[in-house]
């Protein structure tokens, strides 16, 4: 016979809660990393798991990512998510970084880095704050930065792992290339088209 003086259980308590990342009052865990997770949803741009990218990305929105990029990925003061289909090859730097698929490369986050259950993640990484969901695979290091100078110098050493070893330097880029020779040109005015049409009646 049960003691009416016993607490009685909470019927919207699911018994697995705290292992899904409730505690054991039914709130959340990770309110941050929920909060941004909702955040990032409903706003964002999205690379799909069938395009591939070369190159330097750099966005000024929320970036969602499930398809293939190598080189490098900036998107500061925005955040950006690594879909369970997403392979990074790049360095990246964002306000807040939420990984479920494969990052090989050195990541630098203004508030938060999270590595999710399916992440696998190879590389270096700078935050104030960073974290590891257990089933997560990480190799490397975490610099978890906790005052403004020095996030202001951890800024100032990635600038230069922003550039990837594997890509051209900018002034040998295709489309620099292409737009320094004259048939890409643009006119410098109307006379000097005249003067073509001109010779060509000649």
């Amino acid at each position: 016979m049960a003691n009416p003086l016993d607490p009685k259980p909470d019927a919207n308590l699911d018994s697995n809660s705290f292992l899904s990342g409730m505690n054991e009052n039914g709130a959340s865990e990770r309110p941050f990393a929920d909060k941004l997770e909702s955040t990032m949803a409903k706003d964002r741009s999205v690379i799909g798991k069938n395009i591939k990218f070369r190159g330097e990305l750099i966005g000024t929105e929320d970036l969602h990512i499930e398809g293939t990029i190598e080189g490098t990925v900036i998107m500061e003061g925005h955040d950006l998510s690594i879909g369970r289909e997403g392979e990074i090859n790049a360095n990246i730097h964002a306000q807040n970084i939420v990984i479920n698929g494969t990052l090989t490369g050195d990541a630098l986050a203004d508030e938060l880095i999270e590595i999710r259950n399916t992440a696998v993640v190879k590389g270096n990484l700078i935050a104030p704050r960073i974290q590891l969901d257990d089933g997560g695979k990480f190799r490397g290091s975490m610099d978890m930065v906790d005052t403004d100078d020095e996030m202001k110098a951890r800024h100032s050493e990635f600038k230069e792992k922003l550039v990837h070893p594997n890509l051209p330097p900018k002034d040998e880029a295709p489309a620099r290339a292409a737009a320094a020779k004259k048939s890409f040109a643009p006119k410098d005015s109307a006379k000097d088209a005249a003067k073509e049409v001109e010779s060509a009646d000649s």
